[in-house]
């Protein structure tokens, strides 16, 4: 049975929430024999001045963890993994919960908050919009693989301006040993250049045009090398690379995907 709890917040008029927010395993073979996974939330906000009228800053955090075989390192890896912006954890060793980690993450981010926009909000208390702050984490796993599981947190993070930014963030964990896998572990060395061409031959494809220069022509990879990012989805038979929005492209681009098929590339891949 699941439970909920309501405590008051260390910052401010806030509430600290913890329950279910759906975070569920989807897809996937033999992990969930082993694996199950469970979710907490936690959603706040604090005023920057203690005035209601003022700026305010909203945080909302849907954090999946496993439970069962492994489940104590596949959890230190996620936390310490990157997917909480900023990365207060990967510096530190510390065992942590994730219901620890939660509270201690948006404990520090709206101390950060207050301190770093509380002088300059009231030397410029006209612009008051301009200091209100949003950052919305939600998360999932994939099972795609047996061997694997990749978490996925969909990132939103407004820190003023006109619009926020959204990003997909994504880590391949290894079921057995509960480390994050890299492209390193999975290809062999001097694996680039081989996996550059196909990334290149499929974004071709994808914006209609046949080699490197068209797709600089149209605003992709403008001055820079094709390169296969950290960020990818592993399954049985595919991988999927993830560049953000203006990672490799224009604005308007939005996110972009690149599915290749592992079979398009068993010279590439460790045995």
């Amino acid at each position: 049975m699941k439970k909920i709890f309501l405590l008051a917040f260390a910052v401010g008029a806030s509430v600290f929430m913890m329950s279910s927010c759906g975070g569920k395993a989807t897809g996937g073979n033999g992990v969930t024999d082993s694996l199950t996974f469970d979710s907490i939330k936690v959603d706040s906000t604090v005023s920057l001045s203690g005035d209601t009228a003022g700026p305010t800053c909203h945080v909302s955090l849907c954090i999946t963890y496993a439970k069962g075989k492994n489940a104590d390192y596949i959890n230190d890896s996620i936390i310490r993994s990157g997917i909480l912006i900023p990365d207060y954890f990967s510096v530190t060793n510390q065992k942590i919960s994730v219901e620890q980690a939660a509270d201690s993450f948006m404990t520090r981010y709206f101390n950060d908050y207050k301190h770093d926009y509380g002088d300059l909000y009231r030397a410029d208390k006209a612009h008051s919009a301009s200091y209100n702050c949003e950052y919305i984490l939600k998360t999932k796993v994939l099972t795609g693989s047996d061997k694997y599981l990749t978490y996925v947190a969909d990132i939103y993070n407004y820190t003023g301006g006109s619009h926020g930014a959204s990003i997909v963030l994504t880590k391949n964990i290894s079921t057995k040993t509960g480390k994050i896998v890299l492209l390193k572990d999975i290809f062999v060395p001097g694996y680039e250049q081989g996996l550059n061409k196909l990334i290149l031959a499929e974004l071709c494809k994808q914006f209609g045009v046949k080699d490197l220069k068209g797709l600089n022509d149209k605003g992709v990879l403008t001055g820079m090398d094709v390169y296969a990012p950290e960020n990818f989805i592993l399954g049985d038979k595919d991988i999927t690379f993830i560049y953000s929005p203006d990672e490799i492209a224009y604005h308007a681009a939005g996110e972009i995907r690149v599915k290749l098929n592992l079979s398009d590339m068993e010279d590439l891949l460790r045995k």
